[in-house]
C-alpha cells in the first residue's frame, strides 16, 4: 500500500517537481503514510535502503514549502548517514540535518521553514527550540552568502535581505 501511495505521489505535479528538485541526492523511496504521527521521518530496516515516509495530511496543513523542507531534512539524515552513526548525539544529527536542508533546498522552501521556526514551530526536545532551528538556517544562509561573493546586484539583494532574516529571528 505504501509503495502505491509513494508512486502515486510521484505521479502528481508536486511529487514530480520535488523529485526533479533533488538531482544531487541519492535515489530514495518516498512513501505517503497518513497515519505517521510526524510530518516526515526516515525509516531504516536492516538490510534495506532507508526510505522517507511523510504524512500527506500534515503536509497539506503545513503547506507545500514547509513539507518540502522537512523532506530535505530527512534526505539530509540519509545523505549524512545518520542511521549508521553513533559518534554524535541525536540532537547533533538533527542540527546537521537542518543545516543540510538549508544548503540543498530551494530558497523559498528554506524561507518557509525559517518563518515557521522563527514563530516557535518545529520545537521538540531533540530538534531544539524553533528559534534555534531558525538560527541554524540563518547561519547556514549567511555562510553561503559570505563564501559566494556574487554580482553587485546579488550583493545588494543580500544586504537588503539580511536584516529581514535577523528581524524574523527576534
Amino acid at each position: 500500500m505504501f509503495v502505491r501511495l509513494g508512486r502515486l505521489f510521484l505521479l502528481t505535479l508536486p511529487g514530480f517537481l520535488f523529485a526533479l528538485s533533488a538531482p544531487a541526492m541519492q535515489e530514495v523511496e518516498v512513501i505517503a503514510d497518513p497515519h505517521l504521527p510526524d510530518i516526515a521521518a526516515v525509516q531504516t530496516l536492516p538490510g534495506q535502503d532507508p526510505i522517507i515516509i511523510f504524512n500527506p495530511i500534515l503536509c497539506r496543513h503545513a503547506g507545500r514549502a514547509l513539507c518540502e523542507f522537512y523532506r530535505y531534512h530527512e534526505y539530509g539524515q540519509i545523505e549524512l548517514k545518520h542511521h549508521e552513526r553513533d559518534d554524535i548525539s541525536d540532537k547533533e544529527k538533527e542540527e546537521e540535518a537542518d543545516r543540510w536542508a538549508a544548503m540543498h533546498a530551494p530558497f523559498p522552501v528554506v524561507m518557509a521553514a525559517y518563518r515557521y521556526f522563527s514563530a516557535g514551530g518545529g520545537s521538540t526536545p531533540v530538534h531544539g527550540e524553533g528559534r534555534s532551528r531558525a538560527a541554524r538556517l540563518l547561519v547556514r544562509t549567511e555562510q553561503v552568502a559570505s563564501n559566494n561573493p556574487g554580482t553587485a546586484n546579488e550583493n545588494r539583494f543580500r544586504e537588503r535581505i539580511r536584516p529581514i532574516f535577523r528581524a524574523m529571528a527576534l
